[in-house]
């Protein structure tokens, strides 16, 4: 990429924004090859003339949040009315803690309608997230699966169970709670799994679902080749924001398990490449 002024790098910004809703300011200032302080100056004055704002580990456009005022009025209630600018750390994931609880009603359910997916005695890839951690707490009451995964949450949430854990390895990132590298990849490129169970960080303007961790994305990536099924879990909520990094087309998605408010432009664009299914009807 040629070298830009500020002006057309903010430009730009706004663009990316516009198509993918959020962003973290380490993907942008990657994207654009700057620095993160010269891209925290961008960023400063986009958000001084009211174009974006500072949102859980990066920024988004205002226009965007003018569009969905209700889904993004509920984090923010919940979060608290100054969380997106709370200070200037720039936290790349939401805590999970957090997640869990946000739309945990529909998570549950979406968690208990994908067992359906998974076939007795089966192997299962159980990716990070909160939606899959649901599952990973309900796969901890049964037995006789094999569960893969690289997420210390879903570690810990089936360690004591009647199943049996494969761990894989690498270098754990404390912001997204799990194991990253070429050992994990390695590692999932041979097991082979009967399903594979994504999380995802959105999908609106996308072809796919979406991750917010590029190293990680490698770790969904390696899952997806070596799985006979692909189930993504997601809530309606994440066909109104995205991430950059996605990490398959819906085409390469078996099933979308979701709710009953999913947006039906998504579902008309998209009922052709992935079956999707509601779990709360």
């Amino acid at each position: 990429m040629k070298k830009l002024s500020s002006s057309q790098r903010q430009k730009q910004i706004l663009e990316l924004l516009s198509k993918n809703g959020a962003m973290k300011t380490l993907d942008l200032s990657n994207y654009f090859h700057v620095s993160r302080e010269t891209m925290r100056r961008d960023l400063l004055a986009l958000t001084e003339q009211g174009a974006i704002e500072k949102w859980f580990g990066g920024v988004i456009c205002s226009s965007h949040i003018a569009q969905h005022p209700s889904i993004y009025g509920d984090i923010k209630n919940w979060m608290g009315a100054d969380a997106p600018g709370v200070d200037d750390k720039d936290y790349s994931i939401q805590v999970l803690d957090e997640k869990m609880e946000l739309h945990s009603d529909i998570k549950k359910q979406i968690s208990q309608k994908a067992l359906e997916f998974l076939p007795p005695r089966a192997t299962i890839f159980v990716d990070n997230g909160s939606t899959t951690l649901h599952l990973a707490q309900l796969l901890s009451q049964m037995s006789g699966y094999t569960i893969i995964t690289a997420s210390i949450p879903v570690i810990n949430a089936c360690i004591n169970s009647s199943n049996k854990l494969i761990i894989c390895g690498g270098v754990v990132d404390p912001l997204i709670m799990s194991a990253t590298g070429n050992p994990t990849v390695e590692l999932l490129n041979q097991l082979k799994t009967d399903v594979a169970v994504f999380g995802s960080s959105g999908f609106k303007s996308n072809g796919g679902p979406t991750g917010n961790d590029l190293d990680y994305s490698q770790i969904k990536k390696a899952a997806l080749r070596n799985t006979q099924k692909s189930v993504v879990l997601a809530d309606s909520s994440k066909a109104a924001y995205s991430s950059m990094i996605q990490f398959a087309s819906w085409r390469d998605i078996d099933y979308l398990v979701t709710d009953s408010q999913m947006d039906p432009g998504f579902r008309n664009q998209y009922a052709g490449s992935v079956e999707i299914v509601f779990a709360d009807s």
